[in-house]
């Protein structure tokens, strides 16, 4: 099951999905948690909500979509954090003299100022964005995203781990859950 969230207004999103499709309009509203992840703060069915339609909404399907693709960003003012659309990585951009020139992604080779101190080991930032986003999409949809991941690259699932951790730790993906996928 694979679904997107459209935003609608006042912070509510519309979560439409492929199938089974939905009797209803659903629509969620999320937030930061404790955890620094986002989770569904609300709940709104437009039209008659059933038994049948309540159990059809995949609540950890709807968490995980959410933090595939929405961002928190700081408010203006420093108040509470706001969630919006997300255009950019979970990090902050890398500063024009700092990162990794790249001519294929196997010929990658550092460029930095004269100043910085450079890592030369392990794999540039491109990398670990592309490890999040696959991720990201195979969490949607897979209870198991981090063996997908292995699977599609031919490689063990604790090397997929391992990605996954070391792009957690670089900002492209948000805190993980315990027994969570996402």
């Amino acid at each position: 099951m694979r679904g997107r969230l459209f935003p609608v207004a006042d912070g509510w999103y519309e979560w439409r999905q492929d199938e089974p499709s939905l009797a209803g309009t659903v629509l969620v509203r999320v937030a930061v948690g404790s955890d620094g992840r986002l989770v569904l703060t609300g709940l709104r069915i437009d039209g008659t909500p059933s038994a049948e339609l309540l159990r059809a909404i995949p609540v950890g399907r709807i968490e995980a979509a959410a933090n595939a693709q929405l961002a928190v960003e700081e408010a203006p003012g420093g108040t509470t954090p706001v969630v919006s659309l997300r255009a950019r990585p979970v990090a902050p951009p890398v500063a024009e003299d700092i990162g990794w020139e790249m001519v294929e992604p196997l010929l990658a080779v550092v460029r930095a100022a004269p100043s910085q101190s450079v890592r030369l080991r392990g794999r540039p930032d491109i990398f670990y964005r592309e490890v999040a986003d696959v991720y990201l999409e195979y969490a949607q949809a897979s209870p198991r995203p981090a063996c997908d991941l292995a699977e599609r690259h031919s490689v063990p699932v604790s090397t997929a781990h391992r990605w996954v951790k070391e792009a957690r730790r670089r900002g492209f993906l948000p805190p993980g859950r315990p027994g969570k996928s996402g």
